[in-house]
């Protein structure tokens, strides 16, 4: 039975996501190798922009199409979707988005570690009155029996 949508199923998410991100990434640019005109800048504004939106739409065709091909791969980590085909389309589609898209889940990602970890500072009970016996790695006890390394 699948589970709910977790961290865990998260990282998993984003690690497909990233997976298929990056064969699309390189499926496009053996495309682009194949077709000069998408290769090469160009000096008229007008012809660059075309270029351009191609290279987007090329992009969100070779994301779809890559997660696609790799829905054996994807499809239980989509269990607990009714309809499989959007999750391949949604997974497509965010494959596409490209370093932008990465910034923003790695800043995410790097957010939700931050607040972990406040959140286990702010549940650990005040030793109000008691020094750390911890100093610098250094054993701060008078008791011979207390081992650091236990802690």
């Amino acid at each position: 039975m699948s589970q709910p949508f977790s961290e865990v199923s998260l990282e998993a998410i984003v690690g497909l996501v990233l997976s298929v991100s990056i064969a699309s990434e390189r499926l496009v640019e053996i495309i682009k190798s194949m077709i000069p005109w998408l290769n090469q800048m160009h000096a008229d504004a007008a012809v660059e922009g075309r270029r351009r939106a191609s290279l987007q739409v090329l992009a969100v065709v070779s994301g779809v199409a890559t997660a696609f091909l790799a829905e054996p791969i994807l499809a239980p980590s989509l269990g607990n979707m009714e309809n499989h085909l959007v999750g391949i389309i949604a997974i497509g589609l965010l494959a596409s988005g490209g370093s932008g898209f990465w910034n923003v889940i790695l800043t995410y990602l790097l957010q939700l570690k931050d607040l972990k970890k406040l959140q286990v500072s702010e549940s650990r009970p005040a030793m109000e009155g008691y020094p750390d016996p911890i100093m610098g790695g250094e054993q701060v006890t008078s008791n011979e029996c207390y081992d650091v390394g236990e802690r």
